[in-house]
């Protein structure tokens, strides 16, 4: 029987806790870089001084609405890519306080509110 001197301590658990706690922030940057260059003539038409008409005024109204779904699909998105990382640092370190858990709750806020919205339809 062989005994084990210099056993190495492995971090790998707190890299994918840190990944995880990355994945929203970075689909947010990466949805905020792709609505600069693809919707270049949106930011044009809000920076007119001259007065805007209604067509002008509803079609930016109706731009907001679809830039907000793009950021909120966005941040659904990060998350459940957060929760897979959070998930695999829980699996490499199962504790209930770790990196991971924090991660997983992390991760989780998004979704909470749409979990208490469909609880309460109901009532």
């Amino acid at each position: 029987m062989e005994t084990v001197l210099n056993k190495k301590r492995s971090y790998r658990h707190i890299v994918y806790a840190l990944i995880s706690f990355a994945c929203p922030f970075l689909a947010i940057a990466a949805i905020l870089i792709y609505q600069h260059f693809a919707y270049d003539w949106y930011w044009e038409l809000m920076a007119q001084p001259a007065p805007l008409d209604d067509a002008d005024k509803y079609a930016g109204a109706m731009m907001s609405i679809g830039l907000a779904v793009q950021m909120i699909i966005a941040v659904g998105v990060g998350s459940i890519v957060g929760l897979a990382c959070a998930g695999i640092s829980l699996k490499r370190n199962p504790r209930f306080f770790s990196f991971g858990a924090v991660a997983l709750l992390f991760n989780l806020l998004p979704f909470l509110g749409v979990i208490i919205l469909f609880l309460n339809r109901g009532t």
